[in-house]
């Protein structure tokens, strides 16, 4: 996608106008949940999105790049703030795809299952479906393609891998990540008070279950 003149913040925020009533705030990973986390507080938006390294804030009321670049400034102190949350999910590694993995990677399957769940991830941003979040920090022997053919379907708590991620689908779906193992976790609940288990910022353990 081209690139649009936008407004720069600091060395670390860019943000540019997004047709007429959005705006795409470019930042670092690791700032994406404080500036999510300021946008939400403020009530000027209809929308709040985070992905890796962008937040785009949609709005009704028409809200200046000024009062934006203030928000995102303010958003610094909460960077650590929201990057303290350990969740620690329980898994069972008896994912359909892991001996494969464990095939490609040239490693055991106790070594890919030791690798993953040594691992602590970051949560970075949802996508896909609801509650479905892309957690970073996969160990590069572990960084595979997408497969060649999806799946029809997922079961709903597939512990999975693929490119740079690891996530977990909140439900039954297609889907065409390399799967590990499952878990009982609810990933996302409407009628919680929290939808979603994880937020843009937690860190995330995944906790072998032995059977």
């Amino acid at each position: 996608m081209e690139s649009n003149p936008g407004c720069q913040v600091n060395s670390l925020v860019k943000i540019t106008p997004y047709g007429w009533q959005a705006a795409l705030i470019d930042c670092q990973a690791k700032e994406v949940a404080g500036v999510s986390a300021v946008c939400l507080e403020s009530g000027l938006f209809t929308e709040v999105v985070p992905a890796e390294c962008t937040v785009l804030v949609c709005w009704s009321e028409k809200v200046a790049l000024t009062k934006i670049e203030e928000l995102a400034k303010a958003a610094k102190s909460h960077v650590s703030v929201n990057q303290s949350r350990l969740v620690e999910i329980p898994v069972t590694y008896n994912g359909q795809d892991l001996a494969e993995v464990a095939q490609l990677t040239g490693l055991s399957i106790n070594e890919v299952i030791e690798l993953h769940s040594g691992t602590i991830f970051e949560a970075t941003f949802a996508g896909f479906a609801p509650g479905f979040m892309y957690c970073t920090g996969l160990p590069d022997i572990l960084k595979l393609p997408r497969r060649l053919t999806p799946r029809i379907n997922v079961p709903a708590g597939s512990l999975a891998i693929a490119d740079s991620y690891t996530a977990i689908y909140p439900l039954n779906s297609p889907g065409g990540w390399h799967l590990l193992g499952t878990t009982l976790s609810k990933m996302f609940d409407m009628h919680a008070s929290q939808p979603s288990l994880l937020l843009p910022g937690d860190q995330v353990k995944f906790l072998p279950v032995q059977t």
